[in-house]
């Protein structure tokens, strides 16, 4: 059993993963086979490997959230169909125009059709930010629990590498200091990779939902931090770098 959320930090959350009873972890590798072909020509930052670790999250913050890790663990394999789409048709979408393609991902996982509503609805409560103008209270907790897991996977070095490999696709520089930031965040193409640090991730950490998901953010989140020093240092414009958000008072 895991009882303390504070040993769940760092490399301790794939061992917190496994602590899960097997029926748990069963169901949940159910739901990563019925979406595995899908996925596997999606681009790098959205690809099964991330949906894997989303799904070990969510999984992992449901059980210190005493909700149920399986929904959350099932809930996170089908919350990016949406971004499948969106690569075939080079255009954005909502998750609520995926609707069909998570129930047929539900029916081949062998998900009860009374816990789907549960499910996509988390998944529309995915990709909400206070910060921009597409937030939403999560309506119940395993949709926290996504949110908080879909947005701890945005941070740390996972985080720092897919905002590279997510910017590349779009044709962003690393960096341009001549660019304003945006005073809101706005999904799509931005100034700049690291651009993509101040008006987005910087400000996670303050968006989780549950305290399960705080206590794990606090690394990444640091991370985050110390890399952004480290690259205007060698960038050459550490004296003019942006000032990090503070974070918010809870």
């Amino acid at each position: 059993m895991v009882t303390e959320t504070r040993d769940l930090r760092g490399p301790t959350e794939a061992q917190a993963y496994l602590v899960l009873d097997d029926t748990t972890r069963e169901r949940i590798a159910t739901a990563r086979e019925a979406v595995r072909a899908d996925f596997a020509g999606v681009e790098s930052a959205h690809d099964i490997s991330h949906l894997d670790r989303v799904a070990r999250l969510a999984a992992v913050i449901a059980h210190g959230e005493r909700a149920d890790p399986a929904i959350a663990g099932i809930t996170a394999y089908v919350h990016d169909y949406h971004r499948l789409v969106e690569q075939r048709r080079r255009a954005g979408i909502t998750t609520s125009d995926t609707t069909d393609l998570i129930d047929e991902a539900l029916e081949r996982a062998r998900v009860d059709p009374a816990q789907r509503p549960t499910i996509v609805s988390a998944v529309d409560a995915t990709g909400r930010f206070s910060f921009s103008d597409r937030y939403a209270t999560p309506a119940h907790l395993v949709a926290a629990c996504l949110h908080d897991a879909d947005m701890l996977d945005a941070m740390g070095a996972i985080g720092i590498a897919r905002a590279f490999l997510y910017g590349g696709t779009l044709g962003e520089p690393m960096w341009d200091e001549t660019s304003s930031l945006q005073s809101s965040y706005r999904s799509g193409r931005t100034s700049s990779v690291v651009a993509h640090f101040y008006e987005k991730l910087l400000h996670l950490r303050d968006e989780l939902h549950t305290p399960t998901a705080r206590q794990l953010a606090t690394e990444r989140h640091e991370f985050l931090e110390l890399f952004l020093q480290r690259f205007h240092l060698e960038w050459g414009d550490a004296e003019n770098r942006p000032a990090p958000r503070r974070p918010r008072t809870r």
